[in-house]
């Protein structure tokens, strides 16, 4: 397979997750800020109600904020699609495999380098934290 071809692929991969990132973050904005939602402060409750709709409203957000942060990553992940750079795994330089691209489209690196990223450090000897 050609450089050309896996970038062709890849591109299809990043594009498909946006697109679908995209509409899940609309789809959520408007189930939580939709009328139907908002309607439910317009009546009188107690603390009880209150706080469970100060919870959903909060998970609401949060997951909002996930899409977001995935999605600005997306971004980057695309400049790196221009710049023909994307898929290749930032610590060792080797291809990361489109399987993984598959599941996360903007994976900085291959599992073998993202696994020594993730690894605690080990204190040194004789320091106890």
């Amino acid at each position: 397979m050609s450089v050309k071809e896996r970038q062709e692929r890849l591109k299809g991969i990043l594009l498909e997750r946006k697109r679908t990132l995209w509409n899940e973050l609309r789809n959520e904005l408007f189930q939580t800020l939709g009328k139907d939602y908002n309607a439910q402060f317009d009546r009188g409750m107690d603390p009880g109600d209150q706080s469970l709709i100060d919870l959903i409203e909060d998970t609401g957000l949060k997951v909002t904020d996930i899409r977001r942060e995935e999605l600005t990553r997306m971004e980057e992940a695309e400049h790196k699609l221009s710049e023909g750079t994307y898929g290749t795994c930032e610590e060792c330089g080797g291809a990361i495999p489109e399987e993984r691209l598959a599941v996360v489209p903007f994976a900085p690196c291959c599992v073998d380098c993202q696994e020594r990223r993730e690894k605690p450090l080990r204190p040194l000897p004789g320091v106890t934290l």
